[in-house]
């Protein structure tokens, strides 16, 4: 853990986890305050009923004292009321405390699910937030989204569990000195002073210990994944085929004997100064208990007290144990704070303006890159540099390239999932940083190569692409057939309404079956820009050539920017863009192109020469 290494100093340590426990504490407020001031009211009374016990353990013994004979006073209550009285207000003592603990649980678990909820309810709004996607690529950033997504499911519990024992340890504690205040001031100043090298010693001992756990995560990692290979379905082929359940299980063994080996020689290291300081505290204990039998001996106390303050230096050793313990398990707790509030605490990601322009609802004068240039943050190079193009309306360009060359990144600015560094595009004329940018993502409809496959229905899987359409029927049919996924719903046991993926037990598509339905959510949006990244990469040869050949008939009406490694489908635009090195080096109709000879005309060449290769291959077997 970063912000709570182990080289800082106690003083150090304790202050930056007690400024992490107000952040909780103000986090658990919010989340849930009428639970919050319940569970501190339990904990008030919890702290109370040991000190309370006590007292009323001493007034019973008092008592029977006197009766007995040993006695022939008692101070008082004691004397007035009988015996019987005494014990029934011991005996209710414990029931009150028994009876508070599961309210008090029960309290714990529903504030710790509020607070789960709430954390996890504002991660997700902060999310919303950020219209780009820069945040999600900010390699810092991203790693405290991941702890933060992955602490939420737990951290709630965990916080007030650790919280509420800490809270109840010092409550108690503190009511158990003001008890000791009666058998002499100098008492409980002695005791805690006595003690306080245990708690040091309890915190570090829990610190060190969380903290190598945390360090260790690697490692861990590792551990899990070779479990993994061994328990879950999908490497259980190549692990019997090759048998490599021997491989993995050494592995296994080996990084498990190393995480254990470390924290243990840790824990025993530590374990020394432990004992050293109980020893300590618990002498200090007895010489409370040895006090006090000298002064019930002489007359000067009554053998009551003996329970009472004994009972109490007993109960304090044990008690400032615990906040020694828990203050140890608090930077573990909270290590997911920090993460937690700096990503509530990021800015948007992209300006917002003050007054909008309308988007209009089709492109007439089309879309210009002017003099575009991006580098990404945290890195010195730039990915596009200088690119100038323009976008007729309802005209097909196909934008070609090797891999790296900027033809993702370009349509990222296409569509606002970031911004130019430098330069500007323009949607008939107008930038789009001008466009209120919920209208501006209406107009445009995109499939990416890296397709989202929802593990929803298969009207659902279509239908997002408009969400408000998802039930019309007719609309979901059409745009299913222009992506020649018609077959596929067909197929379907339950049409439409059909679960698709094996999260929730619904039938697996292949993935070409899958992409069809990307494409068919890229039709059904009545967008003016249709943006298509790879369209056909998992489809069969049959499939893509009938997408194909109604190309100009799915594009038609629509601005539509298609991106292909496969030269015979780039062929079919209206112009075609070659991009290398962050710049368009070549840009014209296929036949222009390969009338130039260069670099396009290479690649083209060299791929149709492997095609034909093949088929000459396959017509000789």
């Amino acid at each position: 853990m970063s912000s709570l290494s182990q080289s800082k100093p106690f003083r150090q340590h304790l202050q930056e986890s007690s400024r992490l426990l107000r952040l909780a504490v103000r986090l658990a407020w919010r989340s849930s305050p009428r639970l919050a001031l319940g569970i501190l009211l339990l904990l008030v009374v919890q702290a109370l009923l040991s000190p309370l016990q006590l007292v009323l353990s001493r007034a019973v013994i008092d008592r029977a004292a006197l009766d007995l004979g040993l006695l022939t006073t008692a101070a008082g209550l004691v004397s007035q009321w009988p015996l019987a009285v005494w014990i029934i207000l011991a005996a209710a003592g414990v029931a009150v405390g028994q009876l508070i603990q599961p309210f008090a649980a029960t309290f714990q678990s529903m504030a710790g699910d509020r607070l789960t909820g709430y954390v996890t309810e504002q991660l997700i709004r902060t999310a919303n937030r950020w219209h780009g996607i820069a945040r999600f690529e900010d390699p810092a950033l991203a790693d405290d989204l991941e702890r933060a997504r992955d602490r939420a499911s737990n951290v709630g519990m965990r916080l007030m569990v650790t919280g509420t024992e800490l809270v109840v340890a010092l409550f108690t504690a503190a009511g158990l000195m003001a008890v000791l205040l009666g058998l002499h001031p100098i008492v409980p100043v002695l005791l805690v002073i006595a003690m306080l090298p245990l708690v040091a010693r309890e915190w570090e001992y829990q610190r060190r210990t969380e903290m190598t756990l945390y360090t260790q995560t690697p490692e861990t990692r590792r551990l899990m994944y070779a479990r993994d290979m061994l328990l879950l379905p999908e490497p259980a082929k190549d692990v019997r085929l090759y048998d490599l359940g021997p491989f993995f299980r050494t592995q296994y063994d080996a990084t498990f004997a190393g995480v254990a080996g470390t924290i243990n020689r840790l824990r025993r290291q530590l374990m020394t100064s432990v004992v050293l300081t109980n020893v300590l505290a618990a002498a200090a204990v007895g010489a409370v208990y040895v006090y006090v039998v000298w002064l019930v001996a002489t007359g000067q106390r009554l053998p009551g007290d003996l329970v009472l303050y004994g009972g109490a230096a007993t109960m304090l050793h044990q008690r400032l144990a615990a906040v020694g313990y828990q203050l140890g398990l608090v930077p573990a707790a909270l290590n997911y704070l920090p993460s937690i509030f700096r990503v509530l605490e990021a800015p948007p990601d992209l300006p917002v303006p003050a007054s909008p322009r309308p988007v209009p609802p089709s492109i007439r004068a089309g879309i210009t890159f002017e003099h575009v240039a991006f580098t990404y943050p945290g890195r010195s190079e730039p990915v596009l540099r200088d690119v100038s193009l323009h976008l007729g309306p309802r005209e097909s360009v196909a934008l070609v390239g090797h891999n790296g060359a900027g033809k993702t990144t370009l349509v990222k600015l296409l569509l606002r999932l970031y911004d130019p560094t430098e330069g500007r595009i323009l949607l008939d004329g107008v930038d789009l940083r001008a466009f209120d940018l919920a209208d501006l993502r209406r107009q445009l409809g995109v499939i990416f190569q890296d397709f989202v496959r929802y593990e929803l229905t298969a009207g659902e899987n279509i239908g997002l692409g408009q969400v408000e359409a998802r039930h019309d029927t007719a609309r979901l049919h059409t745009a299913a057939a222009k992506a020649g996924a018609d077959a596929v719903i067909a197929a379907l046991p339950n049409g439409l309404a059909t679960q698709l993926g094996r999260q929730f037990g619904g039938r697996e598509l292949s993935g070409g079956e899958w992409q069809k339905l990307a494409l068919a959510r890229a039709f059904v949006r009545d967008c003016a820009l249709l943006v298509l990244d790879e369209p056909t990469a998992a489809l069969d040869v049959q499939t893509e050539y009938e997408v194909y050949t109604r190309f100009q008939e799915l594009t038609r009406d629509r601005t539509t920017l298609l991106i292909s490694h496969r030269f015979s489908t780039v062929r079919m635009a209206d112009r075609i863009l070659y991009l290398a090195d962050g710049r368009i080096q070549e840009a014209g109709t296929h036949t222009d192109l390969l009338t130039h000879d260069g670099a396009y005309a290479r690649l083209y060449r060299l791929q149709a020469a492997q095609y034909l290769g093949q088929d000459a291959a396959e017509a000789t077997t």
